[in-house]
């Protein structure tokens, strides 16, 4: 209890630095965008940068952490080196893509979603940069480190539904994007805050979102821990951020198919099945030799 609360403290410091830093991130690209350089950052709203900004944080404060729970000389187990490193990031890309892929055409398929044009190059230069930063900075903290902690205490099996817990939990946490801020100031990113939990009072969008983001991490946590390096999480999580990036500036929602298809690409029983069939890819490629699907 007292490492948990620990963790506790961690989780509300993490949202404090997020919210400090969230402000000076918005600065530094409008500057950026104002000399000219990467302009797509303009038209991106404050909320974006104060999610960044929590996610910075977390890994900035995770060391402090370590050093306040006590461990030292630790490295987590996901961060050993692995010489299939190649085949396992292509094979994880391939797998998180293709789910995205597939979920894409049956929504198309469906009427769900309407073709609106193929997106430019900067566009998709922007997705591809946010896909892989995003699949780093969190696979090395959630399915790295945070995973590592959490399994020195309650094996792999708890390690893993608490890792994916707080990776649903910690997206689930967003901006409500309707609240918007007219000027932003220094203290800009803590008036996000009490707006961040603003899904929990929908239970639907709770359920659907919810459970998405949760089968993602389970998928994510097995693939990392299957292999024992975090390299297939990586490529599963940065194909699917591309592939999610790219549809999305490619297709436009038409009409809800519930309890299929929500308001969001990510809400509903349909992605949740696709993460099931990249669930299943990820399975059969780091099966032993001479094991067959059940």
């Amino acid at each position: 209890m007292k490492e948990a609360g620990k963790i506790f403290a961690y989780l509300c410091g993490v949202l404090f630095l997020g919210g400090l830093l969230a402000p000076l991130l918005y600065w530094g690209a409008q500057a950026l965008a104002d000399a000219g350089v990467l302009v797509v950052l303009r038209k991106f709203a404050f909320q974006k940068y104060f999610n960044r900004g929590v996610l910075i944080a977390a890994v900035a404060l995770l060391w402090p952490l370590v050093r306040w729970l006590g461990i030292r000389n630790w490295r987590p187990p996901a961060f050993r080196s692995d010489a299939l490193w190649k085949g396992r990031l292509w094979a994880g890309f391939c797998a998180g893509a293709g789910a995205m892929v597939l979920l894409g055409a049956a929504l198309w398929g469906l009427g769900v979603y309407r073709f609106r044009g193929v997106p430019d190059a900067a566009a998709v230069l922007s997705v591809t940069g946010s896909a892989v930063a995003v699949s780093l900075l969190e696979e090395a903290l959630f399915r790295g480190a945070l995973a590592g902690l959490l399994l020195r205490g309650m094996g792999a099996a708890g390690s893993l539904w608490w890792t994916s817990g707080l990776f649903a939990l910690v997206h689930f946490l967003k901006p409500d994007p309707s609240v918007k801020v007219p000027e932003v100031g220094w203290f800009s990113g803590f008036e996000l805050v009490p707006h961040s939990f603003h899904q929990f009072a929908q239970p639907l969008l709770f359920l659907g979102g919810f459970g998405t983001l949760l089968t993602l991490g389970l998928v994510l946590g097995m693939a990392a821990h299957r292999t024992g390096s975090l390299w297939m999480s990586i490529g599963f999580h940065a194909g699917l951020v591309l592939a999610k990036g790219v549809f999305l500036k490619s297709f436009g929602l038409v009409s809800e198919f519930q309890p299929w298809a929500g308001p969001e690409l990510q809400i509903g029983l349909a992605p949740v099945c696709a993460l099931l069939l990249g669930g299943c890819a990820v399975w059969w490629r780091t099966r032993p030799p001479g094991v067959a699907l059940p």
